[in-house]
């Protein structure tokens, strides 16, 4: 038997709904049940803005990372990418800046 998760009225096991409050009822947790993909949006997020912006890569490429791990690894290789190339264009403004600097002062 299982019981409603928001009234606590007992539940026959094949009832889609509570008989008491009408609420759903919510299935036990199966770990053969297939979950559709999702969308890593802050993975995605990350790599566009990695280009852009080394911060706001860090910053969503992070975050990105840290919700593939809950989403069974949809992103993960997204996140990675997007916090190499933050990571790659910071590297690459640094030299541009620390030679524009150098060449200034030089003149």
């Amino acid at each position: 038997m299982k019981f409603c998760q928001k009234c606590g009225a007992q539940l026959t096991d094949d009832a889609a709904f509570c008989p008491n409050c009408g609420s759903p009822a919510q299935r036990a947790n199966d770990p053969y049940e297939v979950v559709p993909n999702q969308t890593n949006g802050f993975a995605i997020a990350g790599l566009a803005c990695s280009f852009f912006s080394p911060l706001l890569g860090w910053i969503f490429g992070g975050i990105g990372l840290n919700r593939a791990n809950r989403m069974n690894g949809s992103g993960r290789g997204m996140s990675i990418a997007a916090l190499v190339i933050a990571s790659v264009m910071f590297v690459i403004s640094m030299v541009i800046s620390f030679a524009l600097a150098s060449y200034a002062a030089s003149i």
